[in-house]
């Protein structure tokens, strides 16, 4: 908790305290050595050579077996985004292997017949309970009412303030040809030059990755050269090391090893705040049904964000063909039911049918899954002039005047939604993102 507590800054919130006394538990009843559960609680290196200095200046180097030791289970790890795995794996055997041991003294009790069979019984319940219970030290107490109503609940930990905190999921969905790409990066570009995404605001530039397992570079550098341009035009240029970018037009298979570790190493290295991975389609090529593939894939993008230490992710999926019966077109992720579940905010981008939408390619920001936290969101999208897309705010019936519109868009508006666009006078003096 102080190695947190000193990379955040601040003293630790009740509940942040609670969370992490329950996770280090867990990891040190596994095995694994305080010094290791230090460093990834204060973000620091984790390597052969900083555990051995550490372990050294706390002593016991050589009981954990050496620097020569600690490299060889170093060499023997594929990668430490799967560290966690691997501790439930050693628990769950040294369980199993407790259990084994308890039956060895039941069944010796019966063959010998020691004491009466009651005794025997009660000792057998007793030793498997305790194999049942042995970290049952690491469970938290439940928590009275009052002293949950206490507790003061964090900020969250904004990587888009009132958009995205670290560890939110948000999935944005279209039919073919529909947008989604050109937003997600309009997305990412913007947050890396420290542009709010919706709004003419200024945020903390944060590191970005970029994996398009669909398009192909000639058809990606076009775009975010145009975007890049944008946001120096805004005084906001990205600089290196901001916008890191895997193009990937065969696609991946996260629900193989390979690819698995693949991506892991890239988020290790890049150590991003927010990734963009997508289409969805594009994440498996094991050729299983919907429902069998869902869950590995789940479990791989899982990972991916323990690997990067919680980075917000947005993801992009197809929506299903529209029916013949439906004025709209249906814009939940195409694929498994388990994907309406899973992101914290699930979003689609729908064509308007408001008069003279079509001229400004005007689309409405849809939700198709109720959100876990209030978050600021536009109401719509328009064709923009510097970026691909423009956020509109709804007020009433009227949209809010968009900062990008050009001369052409504005006058294919109808006359009751040009109000403060041509200088006209806004009467509520409504305000633009």
């Amino acid at each position: 908790m102080a190695a947190y507590a000193g990379a955040l800054g601040r003293p630790l919130l009740n509940g942040s305290r609670t969370r992490l006394l329950t996770q280090a538990a867990g990891l040190l009843a596994a095995g694994l050595p305080v010094a290791w559960a230090a460093a990834r609680a204060a973000d620091l290196p984790c390597d052969p050579i900083t555990m051995t200095a550490t372990l050294r200046k706390l002593g016991t180097l050589e009981r954990m077996g050496g620097a020569v030791a600690l490299h060889q289970l170093h060499d023997a790890v594929p990668t430490v985004a799967h560290a966690l795995t691997y501790a439930e794996i050693v628990s769950e055997e040294a369980q199993w292997r407790a259990l084994a041991a308890a039956s060895t003294r039941t069944m010796t009790a019966v063959q010998r017949r020691e004491g009466t069979a009651s005794e025997a019984a009660e000792r057998a319940v007793e030793d498997v309970r305790g194999v049942r219970d042995r970290q049952a030290t690491t469970d938290a107490p439940a928590r009275d009412l009052l002293d949950f109503l206490e507790e003061v609940d964090e900020e969250p930990e904004w990587v888009i303030p009132g958009v995205l905190a670290r560890w939110d999921r948000l999935m944005i969905t279209a039919g073919e040809g529909g947008g989604k790409s050109l937003l997600l990066r309009q997305i990412l570009m913007r947050a890396a030059a420290g542009l709010h995404p919706w709004k003419r605001a200024r945020i903390k530039p944060v590191r970005v990755l970029l994996v398009d397992a669909e398009n192909a570079e000639p058809q990606v550098r076009p775009w975010l050269g145009k975007m890049h341009r944008a946001a120096a035009d805004e005084g906001a240029p990205v600089g290196r090391g901001q916008f890191h970018l895997e193009v990937r037009p065969d696609g991946l298979d996260l629900t193989g090893a390979a690819d698995r570790a693949w991506l892991a190493r890239t988020v290790e290295r890049v150590r991003p705040d927010l990734i963009s991975i997508g289409p969805l389609y594009k994440l498996t090529t094991n050729g299983a049904s919907d429902e069998e593939a869902a869950r590995p894939l789940m479990s791989a993008l899982e990972m991916v964000r323990s690997a990067s230490n919680g980075a917000a992710m947005v993801l992009e999926a197809h929506s299903p063909h529209q029916a013949a019966d439906r004025k709209r077109r249906d814009l939940r992720p195409i694929g498994s039911s388990l994907w309406l579940r899973w992101p914290e905010f699930g979003f689609g981008l729908s064509p308007s049918t408001e008069f003279g939408g079509e001229e400004m390619r005007l689309m409405d920001w849809v939700p198709w899954r109720g959100p876990r936290s209030e978050r600021t969101w536009p109401a719509q999208f328009c064709e923009g002039a510097s970026w691909p897309w423009q956020a509109l705010e709804q007020r009433g019936d009227a949209p809010i005047g968009a900062i990008t519109l050009t001369d052409a868009q504005v006058a294919a508006l109808p006359a009751q939604y040009r109000v403060g666009l041509d200088g006209t006078p806004d009467p509520e003096q409504q305000e633009a993102f």
